[in-house]
């Protein structure tokens, strides 16, 4: 079964609402010690790499995310350039990775 593109977009718009210029909600201002690492990654613009973060269920992994992504667009970033998603969504499960991209 084939996701329709614009139900896709939607489902991406409401984890990405900086593309529309609205701010990532509910982060705490302070950071976790990976905080480092992952600006680190961030800063290497000459690796062209994607980040994979993995860890137990509810350690802080979308916050460290999200907070980088806050960070990326307070500095100038293009916010159309930064993706989230995660495929516990069912419409991005069923749609996968490449269909998603």
């Amino acid at each position: 079964m084939g996701i329709p593109k614009a139900e896709l977009f939607s489902v991406l718009q409401e984890f990405n609402p900086w593309w529309s210029g609205q701010p990532v909600a509910d982060l705490p201002d302070w950071e976790r010690t990976a905080s480092r690492q992952i600006r680190a990654w961030i800063d290497d613009r000459e690796t062209k790499r994607a980040l994979l973060l993995t860890g137990a269920r509810q350690v802080g992994k979308t916050t460290l995310f999200r907070q980088a992504i806050r960070r990326l667009v307070a500095d100038g970033f293009p916010p159309a350039n930064l993706l989230y998603a995660t495929f516990d969504h069912p419409i991005l499960k069923l749609a996968g990775l490449e269909r998603t991209l």
